[in-house]
């Protein structure tokens, strides 16, 4: 059967002992792949508690932080990724004028991830000059309701207003996850949807200014159905007509919040995010969402987003395999439309990108999952026409998708999601004894009817294994911090394979289990 989908041999679609499959790659773009991709797509969200160790401020600019998003912003035409300053705590900050710190933590109560609230003054907003490039949206605090919760909003947005470029300053957002509002007792247990509608459109027309009209990414809804004794909340009903909840069109793009597993699910690596079957089924809701929003004229993104909800697992979101994670789901959501991913970070997250500072004597330090961020971004490349296809290959442990600029085929990514760790071989997460040394298998790929390309290029995203945390490296580089402060550095010998293909215009590549390769199609 020829289609821009695969052939299987031998019904391995499930078998994480597949040798080899066969697909079929349209070289120019299928109807099935997406609209072009915005070279902002990937973008982070940051814990609005965490920023200034991300960003650091005008005399201690973060370097770190700067050369990491660069890095990314080179292989998409220097494209200013957009960075969301929110999440829960966004809705525990209290401004105060006349406070000399930019920040203060409270952590009384609270010996988590997070602080119990947060305090800061006008120079917090240093912050957001520290980090060149990036434009953001800035988390307002909707939670707070007492007699203050006006000056409140209306403080932080002036200083926004003022110290932060108009280029630069890209949406406000209003409340983090308020459809939880009256679970999580900030809200009476008869809160409605309709009462947070009202309420949401309340502030924001108490925040407008006399010279320019704000701008609002919403409704940042962390759930798909939340139902109380009282009432119901959906992002699918908060759009119906009889709220007109974007009633003065200041609403400019849609934010839905979602993680592909939580802690109490006891995700695993093979089971939750190398999975391709998983990360499929997870993006049902989105899917859904997409379609709806899409259809009224509304630009949809994942606002804030990553691995496992709850900061992430040890041994799962902190390893390697989440870098493939990163991959697979970042480029399915991307096929199917979605306009932009806010991958969610925050100060030593297991989930984290990176971390950004020194804390309990660990880091800096350049995480796995950021170097899912590297091909990805070299995946999606520099043209404002890059379209992106899923190649369903109905298979929980290989996917793959086809990059198209012009029409015409310009990259592949392969994704061998075999769990395989050097101390017992395939899905050995368990495994601990240093005397087995197991043979990495390979899954040969045979890439059918790429007619008019003379080669092609590999280059991998590969580790030691899927629980590792070090040596990691995108095509032979690394982005360590200990190397270079994150800039890239070319380690060991590896260089770029070329193939060639047969005279029918096949392709074939070998990629190790717990590895992905980046094809690159030439014509000449």
């Amino acid at each position: 059967m020829k289609s821009n989908a695969i052939i299987l041999y031998a019904s391995m679609a499930t078998s994480v002992f597949a040798s080899s499959v066969n697909l079929t790659v349209n070289p120019s773009v299928p109807s099935s792949a997406s609209l072009p991709v915005p070279l902002d797509f990937q973008s982070f969200s940051i814990e609005f508690a965490f920023f200034a160790d991300f960003s650091g401020n005008k005399s201690h600019p973060n370097k770190f932080s700067n050369n990491l998003l660069a890095n990314l912003r080179k292989f998409n035409g220097d494209v200013p990724q957009i960075l969301r300053i929110g999440g829960n705590t966004q809705d525990h900050v209290t401004y105060y004028p006349n406070q000399k710190e930019s920040i203060i933590n409270n952590w009384a109560g609270n010996g988590g991830d997070q602080p119990a609230n947060t305090s800061i003054g006008p120079t917090f907003w240093e912050s957001f000059t520290s980090i060149d490039g990036p434009k953001y949206i800035f988390g307002l605090n909707f939670y707070k309701n007492d007699s203050y919760y006006l000056d409140n909003l209306k403080g932080e947005v002036q200083q926004s207003l003022e110290q932060i470029p108009a280029e630069r300053l890209h949406l406000f957002e209003i409340g983090n996850e308020n459809d939880y509002g009256a679970l999580s007792g900030f809200r009476p247990p008869n809160w409605t949807q309709e009462d947070w509608v009202t309420e949401w459109n309340n502030r924001a027309e108490h925040i407008q200014t006399a010279n320019q009209s704000l701008r609002f990414f919403a409704p940042s809804t962390c759930c798909y159905n939340i139902t109380t004794k009282w009432s119901f909340f959906s992002p699918w009903t908060i759009w119906n007509s009889t709220f007109n909840y974007n009633r003065h069109k200041w609403i400019h793009e849609v934010s839905q919040h979602g993680y592909i597993s939580g802690t109490g699910n006891h995700p695993t690596l093979q089971g939750t995010l190398m999975n391709h079957t998983s990360v499929v089924k997870n993006g049902t809701i989105h899917q859904s969402l997409n379609a709806l929003n899409t259809a009224g004229g509304r630009y949809y993104t994942l606002g804030e987003t990553n691995s496992i909800s709850g900061q992430g697992a040890w041994g799962v979101s902190n390893v390697f395999g989440a870098a493939l994670f990163i991959v697979d789901y970042e480029l399915y959501y991307a096929s199917f439309g979605v306009r932009r991913m806010h991958m969610h970070q925050g100060t030593a997250y297991r989930y984290g990108a990176w971390m950004p500072i020194s804390q309990n004597g660990v880091g800096p330090s350049t995480n796995p999952p950021y170097y899912g961020h590297t091909m990805v971004s070299k995946f999606i490349g520099n043209s404002t026409k890059t379209q992106i296809n899923n190649i369903d290959l109905k298979s929980d442990f290989h996917s793959a998708y086809a990059a198209y600029e012009d029409g015409e085929l310009a990259r592949v990514v392969l994704l061998n999601l075999q769990e395989w760790n050097p101390s017992g071989g395939v899905n050995a997460t368990n495994a601990t004894d240093p005397s087995v040394q197991a043979l990495r298998p390979n899954t040969t790929f045979t890439l059918d009817s790429v007619i008019g390309y003379s080669y092609a290029t590999v280059e991998l995203l590969t580790a030691p294994g899927a629980l590792s945390t070090k040596n990691i490296t995108m095509a032979g580089v690394s982005y360590d911090y200990e190397l270079a402060e994150g800039k890239p550095v070319k380690v060991g010998n590896e260089v770029a394979e070329v193939i060639r293909p047969q005279k029918n215009g096949t392709f074939s590549v070998s990629v190790g289990a717990s590895t992905g390769a980046l094809l690159k199609f030439y014509k000449a």
